[in-house]
């Protein structure tokens, strides 16, 4: 091999490494503020906490896989298919992997990181620092995000990025009538370098349709001010013209100095 033919063996080897941190994965448009460069970089590690967290995390891997992204789960015993499907997450496409033994964890998911675009991990156990270390660096090199589901509690180095959800409520109840259709969530982003300012939003997930949907903004009711037609005039009481008693009524204050002749004798 020349030695031209070999640089460019090299640097075919070394552009994914060297690029995979410029890279983004388009996410949903509702979804797009909580990220400093309006898509999902690629080869970051990040956080889901919260409840509703699972929905937002789904819908991201619905928009950033496309029609040929790969997705695995690990330790996620509740995942709903429909659900996911609903967010866009090609099931052909969804790989399930139960909680493997504490000493095979680390392994199975540098395998998994290797081979896939997104790994969605569930921990049961805190992984080592060398460890953790080590799938970190495989995913910038290989690309593929780590969506850590426990918030990264168990993962001892800090996230590129963490997402956190507070729902607000569910709507499509009516008086005794009617069926769930979307729920409310405040989503809030933050992280490290270009993530490093909060982020929030507020969307449906799921919204009207299934997937996620921008949240239009809570309309208030104003609260009229009260008639003052209606309200009796009240005499200050610290005047000294008219003071009120304790009934309320007006007490007479005016002194009689007339004398009368007639006891007088």
């Amino acid at each position: 091999m020349s030695r031209s033919a070999a640089v460019r063996a090299l640097q075919e080897r070394v552009a994914p490494v060297t690029l995979s941190r410029e890279h983004t994965r388009p996410v949903p448009d509702p979804l797009a503020p909580l990220f400093a460069v309006g898509g999902l970089p690629q080869g970051q590690v990040i956080g889901f906490t919260g409840a509703g967290s699972w929905s937002i995390a789904l819908a991201l891997a619905g928009t950033a896989l496309g029609e040929d992204g790969w997705l695995a789960t690990v330790g996620v015993e509740d995942l709903g298919l429909l659900a996911a499907a609903e967010y866009g997450v090609r099931l052909d496409r969804l790989l399930l992997v139960t909680t493997p033994p504490a000493d095979r964890l680390a392994a199975t998911v540098a395998a998994l990181t290797e081979a896939v675009d997104l790994v969605a991990l569930a921990p049961h156990r805190t992984l080592g620092h060398s460890q953790a270390r080590r799938l970190a660096a495989t995913c910038r090199e290989r690309g593929t995000n780590l969506l850590l589901l426990d918030g990264g509690r168990r993962w001892p180095l800090p996230t590129d990025l963490t997402i956190t959800t507070t729902p607000e409520r569910w709507e499509g109840i009516g008086q005794g009538h009617g069926h769930l259709q979307q729920r409310r969530l405040t989503v809030e982003a933050v992280g490290r370098r270009a993530a490093a300012r909060v982020r929030r939003i507020t969307v449906l997930a799921p919204g009207p349709g299934g997937g996620v949907a921008p949240a239009a903004p809570v309309a208030l009711t104003p609260v009229a001010d009260p008639p003052t037609d209606t309200l009796a005039p009240v005499a200050d009481p610290l005047a000294g013209d008219s003071p009120v008693g304790a009934s309320g009524s007006l007490l007479d204050t005016s002194v009689d100095t007339s004398v009368d002749t007639a006891s007088v004798a």
